[in-house]
């Protein structure tokens, strides 16, 4: 009888992608128990980098009705028409019908008559924009399974891309889909707020140089807070006012790890201008390719390991590889009454 030949023939990189038996790289007994540093960061970035392509891919799908509102934004679907960019046209215009024309009538109308274009929305615009309303439906759910996987990342197991997406979604959609709504509703306001104090700045510049700098403090708080958010909602059973309380706290206590995560961003951040700047093409790519998960890998590594550190560590055995699971504490641990899994100590 034949011996049947081993498939060696090597997999496409979308079939380790999104393979439902594929799972993603772990780590070793010995790394697990590394501290979670910047040359670590990179160690584990590189070796998921499928994971973190086919994360970035989840959150552009995942959040499709954005892609209405960005290309109602460009115009495309705007009827455009041409009309004098002068306020002063109409004026000119009205006293040449009354007094009729003059040779220093007509050498305003070449000064103030010059032409500009005009864009306005039509109804192709106004439904791309409504469509792209639904975006606070997918927002929560898309960034809660994202932190599901980049949690599990960072702990250095093994990962399934569409069971651990799929699982997280099953178990979190309905805290994922309130808090989704507030969030988006938060980084509107912050984002408004910015723009409103930066332009202030231009007329009232002491009081709303003040305004904007207090604002910029909020916003960075709130934009490492959002990952210890997410973070603790696909790990614990808590309440979202609860979230909030304990993610502020957590932006104070962490603060090392939180400003280097920051300033990991900033530089994601300055890349992608150079790349405006110089290479266009790539600018418009990182973007699709990378960019998303890069900033989420950042701030998921830097919050995970100080809510292990606070609120894991102290009620559990061990996280780590190679010592016992929790599974197996409950099994070896004498009959008694259980203890609960979480205790909010205000």
């Amino acid at each position: 009888m034949a011996k049947n030949k081993k498939n060696n023939k090597k997999k496409h990189l979308l079939y380790d992608i999104f393979n439902p038996s594929g799972n993603g790289k772990g780590v070793s007994k010995e790394e697990a128990k590394k501290p979670r540093n910047v040359k670590f960061f990179f160690t584990l970035f590189f070796r998921n980098f499928n994971m973190m392509f086919a994360l970035n891919i989840f959150a552009i799908i995942g959040n499709f009705p954005l892609l209405f509102g960005l290309f109602a934004l460009t115009g495309k679907l705007n009827n455009e028409m041409s009309a004098p960019a002068s306020c002063l046209f109409p004026v000119l215009y009205g006293t040449s019908l009354i007094s009729g024309l003059s040779p220093s009538s007509l050498a305003l109308f070449g000064v103030h008559g010059t032409q500009a274009t005009s864009s306005f929305y039509t109804t192709a615009t106004y439904i791309f924009l409504g469509v792209s309303a639904l975006v606070v439906f997918t927002w929560g759910i898309v960034n809660a399974a994202t932190a599901y996987v980049m949690r599990n990342l960072t702990k250095g197991e093994p990962t399934t891309f569409l069971s651990d997406i799929r699982y997280s979604v099953k178990r979190n959609w309905k805290q994922a889909m309130l808090f989704g709504i507030i969030d988006l509703l938060l980084l509107f306001v912050i984002a408004y707020d910015l723009l409103i104090f930066f332009l202030g700045t231009r007329t009232y510049s002491t009081f709303y140089s003040v305004l904007l700098g207090v604002m910029v403090i909020i916003a960075l708080m709130y934009t490492i807070m959002r990952y210890y958010i997410y973070t603790m909602m696909v790990t614990f059973d808590l309440n979202i006012f609860k979230l909030f309380k304990n993610a502020l706290i957590f932006a104070i206590i962490g603060f090392k790890r939180n400003i280097a995560a920051l300033l990991g961003m900033a530089l994601a951040v300055g890349l992608e201008v150079l790349l405006y700047i110089t290479i266009m093409p790539l600018c418009f790519a990182l973007p699709v390719v990378i960019l998303i998960s890069l900033f989420n890998f950042m701030g998921f590594y830097a919050v995970y390991p100080e809510i292990k550190k606070v609120m894991i560590d102290p009620y559990y055995v061990s996280d780590s590889v190679g010592a016992k699971t929790h599974e197996q504490a409950a099994k070896d641990a004498p009959e008694e009454r259980p203890e609960p899994v979480f205790k909010d100590r205000g």
